[in-house]
């Protein structure tokens, strides 16, 4: 898909140094950094995401806590 990139002169400056830095044309260094800008933005969901699954764990391992304080006396009556 062919499209146009309007950058300001200073971006289009700095693209074309990290161009020829690396000895690639500026096409390929834009699609170089969406691709790594995507990968970055999906490892920032897997994190939230496991963060998110942390949170759940450790909210229901203090559920379950707090159910054995507050029944303690009961779960030592059925024990017996």
């Amino acid at each position: 898909m062919a499209m146009t990139l309007r950058l300001d002169p200073a971006d289009e400056d700095l693209l074309r140094k990290v161009a020829e830095r690396e000895k690639r044309t500026m096409t390929d260094v834009v699609a170089i950094a969406v691709r790594e800008h995507a990968a970055r933005l999906d490892a920032a969901d897997e994190d939230a995401s496991l963060a998110a699954r942390s949170a759940r764990r450790s909210a229901a391992a203090r559920a379950i806590r707090d159910s054995i304080a507050d029944n303690a006396e009961a779960l030592d009556l059925l024990s017996r």
